[in-house]
């Protein structure tokens, strides 16, 4: 799936972490944390070249799959990473492709005869858009049924979401060696101090020379953060952390000044945008209570509550409807 419009330019350095094992290791270990965790061995994880190809997958830039020894046997890992500003509803029904995709690849070129079991494949969405995530993650939940006797022919599979806003603020303070956490902390830093202090701690944590060329990635990824956060692409390449640490320090205060400014403004166009809904509300349950009588308190609070677009097209029903339940119900109804 190529970025949607809503996707930034730092979002393809999510695809160079994700290249590293110790990334994929912390993803698990962190924020997947599954019961059995304890029963892999981290030492094989490897990364996996699938050779299907759909016009679906061609496209994305995203996907990355590794595989690791759980006992004697291989788990294959699918990730998929999602920018997007809002969800993809039917990604569950995307995951169920995609494993079949992977499935009939290794059924071609991996030693699989009659009578061997397939191997186990863990899917995980790692979503870091900025609306909740909607879509159901079993496939299951997305077919309908006529009739019960259909049910046993209804799929049954799902996915692991990750969603970094369901990320406790002080995951970095509980799991101080995972390097996912800070990295997705940069992300969600409300100050320029705070992104400093964060870099300063991925630096101490990624200073073994084992570990450069994932210090490597993250400068890359943090290089196109930074110039998205800022707007400032006269930031050059920047090629590991002592670098990234040094620009901070230097444009520290003019980018404390911008992000205030901004801060400001925000606010204001936030303010601006709760006033007019609060006066939209007021104004549609005026005319509600002069053409139906006195407003029930749950008719109440989801005038008060609903977007401007929505109180709008409410508003647009009043002298039409012939009950308050008809301004309403045909809402529902879509």
């Amino acid at each position: 799936m190529p970025h949607s419009k809503d996707s930034t330019p730092y979002d393809a350095g999510y695809k160079l972490l994700f290249s590293n094992p110790r990334m994929v290791q912390d993803l698990l270990e962190g924020f997947v944390k599954p019961e059995w965790i304890d029963e892999l061995d981290f030492s094989t994880l490897e990364p996996f070249k699938a050779s299907f190809t759909t016009d679906d997958l061609r496209e994305r830039h995203d996907d990355s799959i590794w595989r690791v020894k759980m006992g004697p046997d291989w788990l294959y890992l699918y990730l998929l990473i999602e920018f997007q500003s809002s969800d993809d509803y039917f990604m569950a029904c995307r995951i169920m492709t995609y494993m079949g995709l992977l499935y009939q690849d290794l059924i071609r070129h991996e030693p699989l005869r009659k009578g061997r079991k397939l191997p186990p494949v863990l899917p995980i969405v790692l979503y870091s858009g900025t609306r909740d995530w909607t879509g159901p993650v079993n496939i299951a939940d997305l077919v309908h049924r006529p009739h019960p006797a259909l049910a046993r022919f209804v799929p049954d599979l799902s996915y692991c979401l990750v969603d970094e806003r369901d990320i406790p603020e002080r995951f970095s303070e509980a799991y101080p060696e995972n390097v996912l956490g800070h990295i997705i902390g940069l992300g969600f830093s409300q100050t320029t101090d705070e992104m400093h202090h964060r870099v300063k701690q991925l630096k101490a944590l990624l200073n073994a020379p084992h570990s450069q060329p994932l210090q490597r990635s993250v400068a890359v990824w943090l290089n196109r953060l930074l110039r998205v956060r800022f707007r400032d692409e006269a930031i050059p390449e920047l090629q590991n952390l002592n670098e990234v640490d040094a620009m901070l320090a230097e444009k520290l205060d003019d980018w404390t000044a911008q992000w205030k400014r901004e801060g400001l403004e925000k606010g204001r166009q936030e303010g601006r945008q709760e006033g007019r809904q609060q006066e939209a509300a007021a104004m549609l349950l005026r005319f509600l209570a002069k053409r139906f009588g006195d407003i029930d308190e749950a008719t109440r609070l989801q005038v008060q509550n609903a977007p401007v677009e929505q109180i709008e097209a409410w508003g647009d029903r009043v002298l039409d409807a012939e009950t308050l339940s008809d301004v309403f119900e045909p809402m529902t109804r879509q």
